[in-house]
């Protein structure tokens, strides 16, 4: 090798070993100043919410827990104060209706401790003894269909007054006399009341009543000759709403009333229907001085209307037979139309 290359070489070894170090703390003392003067800089917006990820997998069933405390007992009838029920024995008709009785004996009710007695559905069955209802008792069965009192004598139920009757079927059927089914002080409501008898039936004596017979639907059938039969006797003042009132002698020669009015008396919106008899009356009105109103109703009889002297009988909105009326009382029917549509005289002929 020549000699200046040999120089030159050496000269650059000489150089890198004493300038070497030197350098590396140079450029290593400005890295450093130049990480020391770096500021974190001010910490930026938050980004929106990402997108819902999938549902996971349920987890497995944890263990059952402790049982809870019991709760507290339910309300029961002896919690009831002034409501007596009455269930079925299990034994018989007679037996629950001995039950019956005696339940309603057993009230000691007044003006202002009424009671009401609820009656569980079944057949209640009085032979020949009434069943007597205080006065301020209620007495309400199960419905029509499903809770009957049946009597076998001249009269079923006796209601005394500030009573209501309602939600049952009374029931008097007497194969050797006269038949009965209610005989009500106070007021009917959703009821079913049936009598046969042989020589007289009466479904419905309203006696002297308190309170309105609602929705009623009242038969009564007699069988001997020369009977007597009303589907409903207003001895007293009545107010009759709704219902449905048949009357039907079966020998053809007694007498049949579907209202026998034995006093003043308010129809409306009821089914007044006598066949059967001699004289099978819709409206049979005896009383004095009395003057009796139907409204809106049906009234089939082909005795048409009888009408005491001075009583009068009003009829209006209302389908009427068309008859000419007997007795020598005043019978008035403006606006009323025959079984065949045609309009009525204002005498109800």
């Amino acid at each position: 090798m020549p000699r200046n290359r040999l120089y030159g070489l050496a000269v650059l070894v000489t150089i890198a070993v004493v300038a070497g170090p030197a350098l590396a703390t140079t450029v290593q003392s400005h890295t450093t100043r130049q990480r020391a003067i770096t500021r974190v800089g001010p910490r930026g917006p938050r980004g929106a919410r990402g997108p819902r990820g999938l549902k996971g997998l349920p987890g497995t069933t944890g263990p059952a827990g402790a049982p809870g405390a019991p709760g507290a007992n339910g309300s029961s009838a002896a919690s009831l104060v002034r409501t007596i029920v009455v269930s079925p024995s299990g034994v018989g008709p007679s037996a629950d209706g001995a039950l019956l009785a005696a339940a309603l004996a057993a009230v000691n009710a007044s003006v202002t401790t009424p009671y009401l007695v609820w009656i569980e559905p079944g057949v209640y069955d009085l032979g020949t003894t009434p069943l007597s209802i205080p006065a301020h008792v209620d007495v309400q069965g199960s419905g029509q269909d499903v809770t009957t009192i049946e009597g076998e004598g001249p009269l079923a139920v006796l209601t005394a007054a500030g009573t209501e009757l309602r939600q049952l079927t009374v029931t008097d059927t007497n194969p050797s006399g006269s038949a009965e089914a209610i005989d009500a002080g106070g007021g009917l409501r959703d009821v079913t009341a049936t009598a046969s008898g042989t020589s007289a039936a009466t479904a419905v004596l309203a006696n002297d009543p308190t309170m309105p017979i609602v929705d009623v639907d009242a038969s009564a059938t007699a069988s001997a000759s020369s009977s007597f039969v009303q589907a409903i006797d207003t001895q007293n003042s009545a107010q009759i709403d709704g219902g449905s009132f048949t009357a039907t002698e079966q020998a053809g020669v007694g007498q049949a009333a579907a209202l026998f009015a034995e006093s003043a008396t308010t129809v409306s919106d009821a089914t007044l229907r006598a066949t059967g008899g001699a004289t099978p009356y819709p409206v049979d009105l005896v009383a004095t001085n009395a003057t009796v109103s139907v409204s809106g109703s049906t009234l089939i009889g082909t005795g048409g209307f009888f009408v005491a002297a001075g009583d009068t009988l009003g009829v209006g909105a209302s389908q009427i037979p068309g008859v000419v009326t007997s007795g020598s009382g005043l019978a008035r029917c403006p606006a009323d139309w025959l079984p065949d549509f045609a309009t009525a005289g204002n005498d109800c002929s």
